[in-house]
């Protein structure tokens, strides 16, 4: 059975208390440092880029199984969502996906090793 995204489109509510739509756009590597995985998406027509350390996700992958693409777009999607509820300031050094953080998502989507 195959993994179906739940993030790829998803409704945040802001600390105003306005749900706005959010939508993944797409996915990219950055060819440098830890290659880490960029994920573009649009939260109320403006853009917002989710990077998921590339140490991070070897380190996981190694240990476990690697993500398939959904999977890792529910990963940064599900990260945004708690950034825009808890009200913190959408700039790129607050946007990053660090090993503990990974693990803790990845467990709170179910996804399985």
């Amino acid at each position: 059975m195959a993994y179906e995204s739940v993030y790829e489109k998803f409704e945040a509510i802001g600390q105003d208390g306005t749900a706005r739509a959010v939508a993944f756009k797409k996915a990219g590597v950055l060819a440098s440092g830890d290659q880490p995985e960029l994920y573009f998406f649009e939260w109320d027509a403006r853009p917002v880029i989710v990077c998921v350390s590339g140490g991070a996700l070897a380190s996981w992958q190694g240990g476990n199984r690697y993500l398939s693409r959904e999977e890792k777009i529910d990963v940064a999607g599900l990260f945004l969502k708690h950034k825009i509820e808890a009200g913190t300031e959408l700039v790129p050094e607050d946007l990053r996906i660090e090993r503990g953080e990974l693990e803790s998502l990845v467990r709170e989507l179910g996804i399985h090793k």
